[in-house]
């Protein structure tokens, strides 16, 4: 793992969180957040696993190695959401929805009740283990095209979006912005991008400069201007601004991570540092226990703080500070989840990873 890659999955995980929980305008750096992963899922497989076929047996082994990074947390975050919602007598399930969860196959459904049902987090999970499925075929078949091919299809792909999108309304955005051979492009848009930058460093066009300060804030001016965009056009890109618009920012990110990897500037640095590696390495537990955590906050530890008068002490200085109630009051959803996310970690995913390793 890249360490800056690694930083920005940290970043991005409690962007995310925080947006969930209520705390506004981070919506746009949600969206990017989500197409990052993406991207970086695909970039970052690319380097480790260099394939150009498998047989029916190698692909059954790389299936089922794959499988167990996801499903074991998945099943895991599935039953401690049930189980609190049972506990609190809210415990609503339909057979199929169940059984389409379990699977993680309920991303494919196209139907909100279904692909938000449950741990909806877990709807990344379902379209990430189709990106991961599909490697060994675009191993095979597409990184062996020549460049110019590969952008050719990534250009068409890209017009069907475009063109898909821009008559959709909000329902049927979300439930493409979720559907796996959709959000498939990002995935191989990080695999192309690999491709390109081993072909970089065949030219030596690539870690020139002694420091990566420049291609970083490169990188990040360009993703506040596409933020700072979004919000001045009275939604004029919002067709778009799921993972289209996101592409080219993300993409200048993770070059600059793989070009000046162990000679970062100072935002790299910042990235490379123990907290953001800290949570760069839970970060997949925090994306999927924030709604967990959230049961917690609203159920147990909210009245408790109400019994205290914390609750309307917060109230007023989150009015007083924002015109809203929930701001500080949802931050306590936060450290919840963060301390959730390392137990699991700790207690599970990584002994599940030690066995499955031996």
């Amino acid at each position: 793992m890249i360490k800056t890659i690694n930083g920005w999955r940290g970043f991005f995980a409690l962007v995310i969180v925080v947006f969930h929980v209520g705390v506004a305008g981070l919506e746009e750096a949600t969206w990017a957040g989500v197409t990052f992963f993406l991207m970086a899922s695909g970039f970052l497989m690319a380097f480790k696993y260099p394939m150009q076929s498998l047989d029916a047996t190698g692909y059954r082994g790389f299936a089922w190695r794959h499988a167990m990074k996801l499903f074991p947390l998945h099943w895991l975050t599935l039953v401690m959401w049930l189980s609190a919602m049972a506990m609190l007598g809210l415990l609503q399930v339909k057979p199929l929805t169940l059984a389409l969860n379990v699977t993680l196959l309920h991303s494919w459904s196209l139907t909100h009740a279904i692909y938000f049902s449950l741990n909806k987090f877990s709807w990344f999970l379902s379209t990430l283990l189709f990106c991961y499925l599909c490697y060994p075929l675009l191993a095979r078949w597409y990184r062996p095209m020549r460049m110019r091919h590969k952008l050719i299809i990534i250009a068409v792909l890209a017009v069907i979006d475009f063109a898909v999108l821009a008559g959709s309304d909000d329902y049927s955005r979300t439930a493409l912005y979720v559907f796996p051979p959709v959000r498939l492009i990002d995935f191989v848009i990080g695999i192309t991008l690999a491709d390109g930058f081993a072909r970089l460093k065949e030219l030596r066009l690539a870690g020139q400069s002694k420091t990566g300060t420049d291609m970083e804030l490169a990188s990040a001016a360009l993703l506040s201007a596409i933020i700072w965009t979004l919000r001045t056009t009275d939604k004029a890109l919002l067709p778009w601004s799921d993972a289209i618009v996101w592409w080219v920012p993300v993409a200048l990110i993770l070059v600059g991570c793989r070009m000046y990897d162990r000679r970062e500037g100072f935002i790299g640095r910042l990235l490379a540092s123990r907290p953001l590696q800290w949570l760069g390495n839970i970060s997949f537990e925090i994306f999927m226990l924030q709604g967990i955590a959230a049961l917690i906050y609203n159920y147990w530890v909210a009245p408790v703080l109400g019994h205290f008068g914390i609750t309307d002490a917060l109230t007023t200085v989150s009015q007083n500070l924002f015109g809203t109630e929930p701001n500080l009051l949802a931050l306590f959803i936060l450290p919840i989840d963060i301390l959730l996310a390392w137990l699991v970690n700790r207690l599970f995913t990584r002994p599940l990873r030690r066995l499955l390793t031996h």
